[in-house]
């Protein structure tokens, strides 16, 4: 959480953009780990946000870690893409081969060839539309979270629908991020980076 301000001006502290760059990752996954708790991080009194140096290193050596115990192995995230249409799909592969990721990025076209890939490749991540044929993302959703199995996929919903449409098909599940079309790409690929970040640190 962000506190009000810095308390006093001794404190070791970095931009968001040093921490990006100290940690290998982008501006945007930084902001998520501070929304997240995962970096301490304070106001100036000019509204500047400035990162404890301290948990940043935390991080790095955690990190440091990590990769020592794991060098050369290729650890490769699975990512599923639903959306009914093929150029969009073909945007998101083309989009996520550019961040310099390990991703492995499956594509469906509804939400019934979505849970066929699911239950055969567990995909860590799942972006999906909601307005699609055959079986939309609403029904979609609540089938995946009948089986407690893929409870610990993280889930973002990149869709047309407004607000008012979304909510006459009922609720979102509890946990999902929703982002309205064109897809975010920044916002996705710090959701992205940070869910790797936690992943390599919960292995230490």
């Amino acid at each position: 959480m962000i506190t009000a301000e810095l308390s006093a001006e001794s404190r070791s502290v970095c931009t968001t953009s040093e921490a990006a760059r100290l940690l290998g990752v982008s501006n945007t996954t930084i902001q998520i780990m501070v929304e997240r708790g995962e970096l301490k991080a304070w106001r100036t009194r000019g509204g500047h946000r400035r990162i404890s140096l301290d948990s940043v290193q935390s991080v790095q050596r955690q990190r440091g870690v990590i990769n020592g115990r794991h060098a050369g192995e290729a650890d490769v995230l699975t990512v599923l893409v639903v959306d009914s249409d093929p150029d969009m799909c073909d945007q998101y592969v083309s989009t996520m081969a550019q961040w310099g990721r390990s991703l492995h990025v499956l594509t469906a076209a509804d939400g019934l060839e979505a849970l066929l890939l699911i239950e055969r490749r567990r995909p860590e991540i799942l972006i999906t539309e909601l307005s699609m044929p055959n079986m939309d993302g609403f029904e979609f959703l609540r089938k995946l979270r009948t089986h407690h199995e893929f409870d610990s996929t993280q889930i973002i919903v990149v869709t047309a629908l407004a607000d008012d449409e979304i909510a006459r098909h009922g609720t979102i599940p509890v946990g999902v991020a929703v982002y309205k079309k064109p897809a975010p790409f920044e916002k996705i690929q710090g959701f992205i980076e940070a869910h790797m970040l936690r992943r390599e640190l919960n292995r230490v």
